[in-house]
């Protein structure tokens, strides 16, 4: 969850000429937002993401990787195709982002399809807060911008800053936009349990990896994945329930929201006592997600770096 640590001497250099290369690309993206129907857009975005899917380098090795140890009932060219689709879905995904800047409130939530807000209901009827479980899947920045407009103390969104800081303050303003706030890991969860006393809700993923000494391994996808205990933890010492939350793209400039049934933690079972059993069942629920839209998930994470190195320490 912190943000990677610049090096030092030339490196640093090096960092903030690419910070601002990046930041250079972002804005020429941001100007064809302004003339380019998202259906233009999607068009750029498949020819970058092919492009990408051909010269990934390091991360096309951790993508095929990925798919070929967690669906490996899929063959090898279903896999090599998915991987292509995941990369256009990236493509297009981080060039509507930049749309969605574009977008008062009101034209946002016209382009989006709500399933589930009794569940939202049913949760924030407990009175307190909820937590609202998602993963880098879909168009995971629309679920939070648009759970937090349908909430009257509105989201605040665990987050990892980006690497470019440049391209961090444009998505910090975005999110300021529509009303949300964010917060990283110094005081994380004092914030958390500010957020959740006032009746707000707190959004969060948990489904990349972190270092076996800050987190647990689960099963993911029938392989342990080291993952963070903060939610279980979290959830067992508020009582807030947790609501998983799914936003897909489903064609140029429209999007479903799903919210599923909340988990809460008064109703959890006896086997589910403890950190390893209850994030075991969160992760349950975003695989589920994951295998409903594999191409719309992140594969390009080093989510089994382990096992990827045990293969091919290389």
């Amino acid at each position: 969850m912190a943000a990677t640590a610049g090096g030092a001497g030339v490196s640093k250099e090096r960092s903030a000429i690419r910070n601002h290369v990046e930041f250079a690309a972002y804005r020429c993206a941001r100007a064809l937002a302004h003339v380019l129907p998202p259906s233009g857009l999607d068009r750029v975005g498949d020819a970058l993401g092919n492009l990408f899917a051909m010269t990934g380098g390091r991360r096309r090795k951790i993508v095929d990787f990925n798919l070929e140890l967690a669906l490996p009932e899929k063959t090898a060219a279903e896999r090599r195709e998915l991987a292509r689709a995941v990369a256009r879905h990236f493509a297009r995904s981080a060039l509507d982002a930049i749309r969605i800047q574009t977008l008062a409130p009101d034209q946002l939530l016209s382009t989006v399809e709500i399933s589930g807000r009794e569940n939202v209901e049913s949760a924030m009827s407990l009175g307190r807060g909820a937590f609202f479980l998602t993963a880098h899947i879909g168009s995971w920045e629309v679920a939070a911008l648009v759970t937090g407009l349908n909430l009257e103390h509105g989201l605040a969104v665990v987050n990892r800053p980006l690497d470019n800081p440049l391209l961090e303050r444009e998505l910090d303003r975005l999110r300021r936009l529509y009303g949300n706030h964010v917060f990283g890991k110094r005081n994380m969860l004092r914030e958390m349990l500010k957020q959740l006393k006032k009746g707000g809700g707190v959004g969060i993923l948990i489904d990349q990896r972190v270092h076996p000494d800050q987190g647990v391994a689960v099963p993911f996808f029938g392989h342990p994945a080291w993952t963070h205990p903060v939610l279980a933890r979290m959830a067992v010492k508020t009582g807030a329930p947790v609501v998983p939350t799914f936003a897909f793209r489903e064609r140029p400039g429209s999007y479903s929201l799903r919210y599923d049934e909340p988990v809460v933690i008064d109703d959890r079972t006896d086997a589910e006592h403890g950190d390893v059993p209850l994030t075991a069942r969160y992760m349950k629920i975003l695989e589920h997600a994951i295998r409903e839209r594999p191409d719309q998930w992140l594969w390009y994470h080093d989510r089994w770096k382990p096992l990827r190195l045990a293969k091919d320490p290389k």
